[in-house]
Parts: C-alpha cells; structure tokens; sequence
C-alpha cells in the first residue's frame, strides 16, 4: 500500500504462518485452511515465505499442521465424503504411474530423494488433501461463508493486482507483451484466464442464491470484475471456458445470462478492445484458410502426443514422463523443449493410459454430480449455491484444460478443491440431518429449475 512497509511483510506472513501452525495442531484445525485461503491463488504473495526455515513447504507443512491438530482431537483425517474412494485411487494409480514412468525414462525407483518428479506427484496430491482435510476440519455453517469471503477477498485482490498493470497499457493493437500474469506466477496469463473465468462462474453462483442485496450485488460486482480481467487476459482459451460457464448457469439457474450471451454473439465486437477482436480473429484466417502460429504448434504437438499414446496405450509412459522425452523442439522463441502437450486430456491419456483416462473421468464426474445433485436438492440456499458453484467451476475448467494443462497449478485450481470439500461437508451433513424446507425456498434448490419458481 505505499507505507514503505514491504521489507516488514515477509517477516509479518512468516510470524503469521508460524502461529497458525501452533493454532492448527493444538487449538482447531480449521485455523490451518483458513491460512492458506489468500495464499492459494497469490503465488507471488507465498513466494515471500520461501527466504524463511520450511517457507517453501508453507502449503504441506500446514496440511500436516490439520492432520495433526485432528489427531489432536481424536477425529479422523480421512473423512467419509463422496470424493474419498476416488481421490484415493486416483492417488494410489498416479503414484503407481509415477514409479512406472522412472523406468519409462531408464531411471532409478521414485524415491522422494531421487526423482524431482515426485516432487511434482507430491505438489499434484496437495490438492486432493486440500479437499479431504477441508471437509474433515467439519467447519460450522459459519465458518464455510467466512471461506467464501477469504476466497472472494482474494479473488478481488488477484483482480486488483492485474487490473492495477493492465488499465495503464495500451490495448489498440494486439502484442504478447500485453499479456499478464499477475499474482499468479509461473501459471501465467492462460492460467490466470482460467481462474478468472472459473471464479466468475463460481460468484454468479452465489449470487444467484443470495438473498441479502449487498451481499447479492457484492457478489455479481466482483464476477463482472473477474470477467472483465478474463478478457483482457488476452487468452482465448479463458474466453471458451468464460463462455462454457455462463452457458450452462444459463441454462440451469439464470436465464438473463442467455439473453446477455445472445447480445455478446452480436455485438462483441462493438464491446472488446481492439486487441481482444485481433486475438480472436488471427486464430484462422479464412482467405488462406490456415491458422496462426501458436494454434499452429498446438496442432503440430497433439499429433505427436497421439504417436506417443499408440507405443503405450492402457498405461501410458508415467506420470510427469512428457516434460522429460524432449519430443517437440521450441518454436516460439525459447530454447529447448516442449514439456507440455497443451491439451490436459491428451497429457493424462499419453502418460498414465487409457485407464488413467477413465480414473480422472470419473474424477470429473463425480465432481459435478456431486454438486449438481446438492444444488438441485439442498433445502438450504447457502449448500445449493456451493453445489451449483462447484459444478460452474468444474465446467470452466473441464473447457479450460483442453487449451493446455489448468488442472495441476494449486494457484489456479486450489479454490476448486477447496469448494469440493465444503461440498461434501454439505452433502453429509445433509445426508445425516436432512432439513425441511423453508418458506422462502417451497421446493429447495429444485425451485431454481422447476415450476416452482422462477429463475433468477
């Protein structure tokens, strides 16, 4: 904020993280979520802890502070949720598939020691344990709207961050130099496209539920700010994804987003910078009927990811093997490889097989049944607005991850898993205390859909 206290903030966030561990283990556990709430997606904000003893492991040095702190209180760490049985197959066969790819590569047996891929397995099950331990914490109704807020905080302060560069540039004409990151570090401009388009779906959510107006416009402000940093992210996957999630809230809850979608189809071009329309429209060129360099490169790389899959195809060659087969040389400028195949579905099938493939599927099923089937039967308008949230997000992000990998960057998908495990706290706390419903919702979360009401 300008006070001339920035070489204070480290030492304050490192004081802060320390406490919260204490708190964590010995007074409540849900201490330890709320902690990494803000740093999920401010990356840049988290490397401030990586100077500090154990400031790079922040993240599972805290998930281990909330299994201990449970242990503590003699509760379980492994919850019974609607996710637990595949979460923890899915682990179990992507560490299976990690010790296969260190013989794919001729190396030695995974050891955490000796392969830096299981530190990139180790990172990718944080997530998963974010969603598990979230849900075992069991927070009070309370406490999940105090998430929600820490989460909207966040987001409003991602936005800030990446309005605060982007309304000083010139946006008249397309350049990769317009292109910004923000807080999200490494994950870049797509990844921060995703998140925003992901975080828009997710506040229309609850918006559409809220019945208090300052909550209620509160929540569509910043969902309209987050669209607006989706599209001057510059990145036509976060446009899809965008699109993908207003289409189906649409659908299922407000009906106003069709209308407005309708309008875009016809006067975006009106509405978007010219840098926007240039972006969308080099994508193909109709006269010579090719397309431009980096769909060009996508092309070229999802034909020789199909190469790969047909040496391998029930098992692929390993989790985390594609970034180390030096398959594609650069073309955009940079030296070596390719590590990426810029389509996630097509990573996951090359490298853990077809029977990868059909685990994360039911991975994604499961997300959105689960949410979709509280939100169309909570009786309750705050767990039906976290179920269609949850189901929103996973639709922006099942869109965004054909555009490249969205799915393993905790800055971009934490809040998912987050969400997944309030959802299922929901859904067993429905399932063990079912709730009449209320007056003001005659049919539940059904009403948003059925004749009952009408939609928002």
């Amino acid at each position: 904020m300008h006070f001339g206290l920035e070489h204070v903030v480290p030492y304050v966030e490192y004081g802060i993280f320390v406490g919260s561990v204490l708190l964590t283990i010995f007074w409540r556990p849900v201490v330890g979520i709320f902690f990494l709430l803000p740093l999920i997606p401010l990356q840049t904000i988290r490397y401030r802890l990586n100077d500090f003893p154990l400031g790079s492991s922040a993240v599972g040095i805290m998930l281990l502070a909330v299994i201990l702190g449970l242990l503590w209180r003699r509760d379980p760490p492994l919850s019974r949720t609607p996710f637990t049985r595949v979460l923890c197959l899915y682990a179990f066969f992507t560490f299976l598939s990690l010790c296969l790819g260190s013989f794919y590569l001729g190396r030695s047996l995974t050891l955490p020691w000796g392969d830096p891929r299981f530190g990139v397995w180790q990172d990718y099950m944080t997530m998963p344990a974010l969603l598990l331990l979230t849900a075992a914490v069991q927070p009070t109704n309370r406490q999940m709207k105090a998430m929600v807020l820490v989460m909207c905080l966040s987001t409003w302060a991602l936005d800030h961050n990446f309005w605060s560069v982007a309304a000083g540039r010139d946006y008249s004409t397309y350049s990769d130099d317009l292109r910004e990151g923000s807080s999200m570090g490494y994950a870049g401009s797509n990844g921060l496209a995703a998140f925003e388009a992901q975080a828009t779906a997710f506040l229309l959510a609850l918006g559409a539920f809220e019945r208090k107006f300052w909550l209620r416009l509160g929540y569509r402000s910043l969902a309209a700010f987050s669209a607006v940093c989706v599209v001057y992210s510059l990145s036509r996957g976060g446009y899809v994804a965008l699109l993908a999630g207003c289409f189906f809230l649409g659908l299922v809850k407000q009906r106003t987003l069709l209308a407005l979608l309708v309008v875009l189809l016809f006067a975006w071009t009106s509405i978007v910078p010219p840098a926007v329309q240039q972006r969308i429209l080099m994508s193909y060129d109709a006269q010579s009927g090719s397309v431009d360099h980096s769909a060009a490169t996508r092309l070229e790389l999802w034909q020789d990811a199909f190469e790969v899959i047909r040496t391998s195809p029930a098992m692929g060659t390993g989790f985390n093997t594609y970034a180390y087969m030096h398959r594609a040389k650069r073309s955009d400028g940079g030296e070596g490889y390719y590590e990426d195949t810029h389509n996630f579905y097509l990573k996951v099938l090359l490298e853990t097989g077809v029977i990868g493939m059909l685990i994360f599927l039911w991975l994604l099923v499961k997300f959105f049944v689960t949410g979709f089937r509280l939100f169309l039967g909570s009786k309750d308008p705050f767990f039906a607005s976290l179920g269609l949230g949850l189901a929103g997000w996973l639709i922006c992000a099942a869109t965004a991850n054909f555009f490249g990998d969205r799915w393993t960057f905790l800055q971009v998908n934490g809040y998912m898993w987050v969400i997944g495990g309030l959802v299922a706290h929901a859904w067993m706390l429905e399932q063990d205390c079912p709730q009449p419903a209320t007056a003001t919702e005659p049919g539940g979360a059904w009403s948003a859909v059925g004749p009952v009401g009408q939609p928002s």
